[in-house]
């Protein structure tokens, strides 16, 4: 079997890294003779890095070229159809959809993110690409209820995100991680995972005020970029306002290494969306903070505390619902291990739905 996997990929965005090596690793699981192509924006940085061929993003006539050679098209996960951040990339995924039916191809979404969808016209287009794919699996319900109301009839089966599929680091390579890390290892240690959102500045001065209230609890406070070189910036600017001295992973770690360290840590209050994933699948409590709406489905999801919105962020509330969340700690690790094994059992369904697809051509 030829597929060609697409979706937000060579932008090092380790929670979209995360996706395609799960997805890589479950197809391989199936069939080690799989042949397996990645659209991504650093073609050889990816061909290296998950050892499967690749396509540019910019590479738009070898993007058709394997789109024609391949048996099943699939978008890989993630949150791509949407039009918050630029109705552009929402049209370029969807014209990849088009160009894969025009072609008489096999079109399947692996766990995908959806919307949100604002502009009338792109709601329109996607309404009528949507509805020729073949095999929909969303990560949540939320996406699934979006797709539904916008006239999408297909058959929307909620799995889980493909990271959950994920194979960890062993015990001993999660301690080499964690002990070259420069933290003081005697102090329990809380994650900050954010990112810049629009011209915001105020949610920044909130979140080095909570860094510096868990910091007088005597918690060791450690920034976590998810996406580099961006995430790095704003933990900086974040630090640079904190009273008490905090760390930054500067380092560039890959999914696993980095699902490792968060498995160490108390908690992990978290913007991105695999940062909190990440704390999922290590059973470690969260606090979110919603930027987008898929933050607060995640945490809702699973049972845990939102800080609010990013742009209404208010102190005493993010104190009180980070207390909250340290306070009750061991009964929600109780509850994330329940929630893992869930999304464990659905994660394979994804799996089993495109081998299904792929056997029917």
């Amino acid at each position: 079997m030829k597929v060609l996997i697409f979706g937000y990929y060579g932008f090092q965005n380790l929670g979209d890294e995360a996706i395609l090596q799960a997805i890589v690793e479950q197809l391989k699981s199936v069939n080690g003779e799989i042949e397996i192509t990645a659209l991504t924006y650093k073609a050889e940085d990816t061909k290296k890095s998950f050892a499967i061929n690749t396509v540019s993003r910019n590479d738009f006539r070898g993007l058709i070229r394997r789109i024609k050679e391949v048996d099943v098209v699939i978008s890989g996960g993630g949150s791509i159809l949407q039009d918050v951040t630029s109705s552009r990339s929402l049209i370029y995924y969807l014209a990849i959809i088009l160009i894969a039916k025009l072609f008489n191809k096999k079109v399947m979404f692996y766990a995908n993110g959806f919307g949100p969808i604002n502009k009338v016209f792109n709601r329109m287009i996607a309404t009528y690409i949507i509805n020729k794919v073949d095999v929909i699996t969303v990560r949540d319900y939320k996406s699934k209820e979006l797709m539904q109301s916008m006239g999408i009839k297909n058959n929307i089966i909620v799995t889980a995100d493909a990271t959950f599929a994920l194979k960890l680091l062993d015990v001993s390579e999660v301690e080499r991680v964690w002990s070259e890390i420069g933290i003081d290892k005697k102090r329990k240690t809380i994650g900050i995972s954010v990112r810049r959102w629009k011209n915001l500045k105020d949610y920044k001065k909130n979140i080095a005020k909570i860094g510096d209230y868990l910091s007088k609890l005597n918690y060791q406070i450690v920034f976590i970029p998810m996406q580099h070189p961006s995430d790095v910036e704003v933990s900086k600017e974040i630090a640079a306002i904190m009273e008490n001295e905090s760390v930054i992973l500067e380092k560039k770690y890959t999914p696993r290494e980095l699902i490792g360290i968060i498995g160490k840590l108390e908690l992990l209050i978290g913007m991105r969306l695999h940062s909190l994933i990440f704390a999922a699948i290590s059973g470690v409590p969260m606090v979110g903070i919603e930027y987008d709406p898929k933050i607060k489905s995640f945490v809702d999801d699973f049972d845990q505390l939102s800080a609010g919105g990013v742009e209404s962020l208010e102190f005493i509330s993010f104190c009180t619902v980070v207390e909250n969340t340290l306070h009750h700690r061991e009964e929600i690790i109780e509850k994330l291990v329940i929630a893992k094994k869930n999304m464990e059992a659905r994660v394979g369904n994804n799996l089993n739905l495109l081998v299904q697809l792929a056997q029917e051509g």
